[in-house]
C-alpha cells in the first residue's frame, strides 16, 4: 500500500511537472503571437500617420483660401503683389505658369469698380512683380488711355513681351498690328522665358529680333 501510495505521488508530481511545461509553451506561444499582432498594428498606425503629415502638409501649401497664399509648385514658386480694384490686395505666392485672371480669383476678384480696360487678364505674371488693377475714373487709367500703354507695364520703360498690350508692342521696331496680334495669340498658349523666343512667333525673325532685343524684356 505505501508503495502504491508513493508511485502515486510521484505520477501526481510529474503529470504536474509535464503540465506546467505545457502551459509554459502554450503561454510562450501566446505571447509571442500577441506581440507579433501588436507590433502588427502599431507599425500599420505608424504608416497611417505618416500619409496623414504628409496630405496635412500639402494642404498647407496648396490653400488658396488664405490672403496671401496661392498654388504652388514642388520645382518653384514666384510672388506677385496685386493692389487697386480687387476684394483683398495682397502678395501671394503662384506657380510661374500662373496667369493675371488667376490671381485676381485668389484676391476674391475684381470689385464694382474694377476698369480693365487697359488690364491683359490672360497675361502670365512675372516674380516680384508690382500689378495695380484701376478703378473706373482713376487718374492713371485716364494717363493710361491716352499713352495706349497697360496697368502691367514694366516700370523699366522695356516692353514685356509677356503682358504687353497690342499698342505696346506695336512700338517696336518693325512689330506692325499683324506682328503684335501673332505675339499675343503665341504667348496665349506658351511662355517667353527669355527674349529670344519671340523668334518662335511666325514672321519674326533674326533681323527684326536684332531691332527690338534691347527694347525688349520677359
Amino acid at each position: 500500500m505505501k508503495e502504491n501510495a508513493a508511485d502515486k505521488i510521484r505520477n501526481l508530481i510529474e503529470d504536474l511537472i509535464r503540465d506546467r511545461k505545457s502551459l509554459v509553451k502554450i503561454l510562450s506561444i501566446t505571447a509571442i503571437l500577441l506581440l507579433a499582432v501588436i507590433l502588427r498594428i502599431h507599425g500599420a498606425n505608424k504608416a497611417d500617420i505618416t500619409v496623414g503629415t504628409g496630405d496635412a502638409v500639402t494642404a498647407e501649401e496648396t490653400d488658396t483660401s488664405g490672403e496671401t497664399d496661392g498654388p504652388v509648385s514642388s520645382d518653384k514658386i514666384i510672388y506677385i503683389d496685386l493692389g487697386g480694384a480687387v476684394a483683398k490686395p495682397g502678395v501671394y505666392k503662384v506657380t510661374p505658369d500662373t496667369r493675371l485672371y488667376m490671381v485676381i480669383e485668389m484676391a476674391g476678384g475684381l470689385t464694382e469698380d474694377a476698369d480693365t480696360n487697359h488690364v491683359n487678364q490672360a497675361s502670365f505674371v512675372e516674380d516680384g512683380e508690382k500689378i495695380i488693377i484701376p478703378s473706373k475714373g482713376d487718374p492713371a487709367a485716364a494717363v493710361n488711355d491716352v499713352q495706349g500703354t497697360s496697368a502691367a507695364a514694366d516700370p523699366s520703360g522695356l516692353v514685356n513681351i509677356n503682358i504687353a498690350s497690342k499698342d505696346e508692342l506695336m512700338t517696336l521696331n518693325g512689330i506692325g498690328e499683324v506682328m503684335a496680334e501673332r505675339i499675343i495669340e503665341y504667348r496665349t498658349g506658351n511662355r517667353f522665358k527669355n527674349k529670344e523666343d519671340i523668334m518662335s512667333v511666325k514672321g519674326i525673325g533674326s533681323g527684326i529680333y536684332e531691332k527690338i532685343k534691347d527694347s525688349i524684356i520677359c
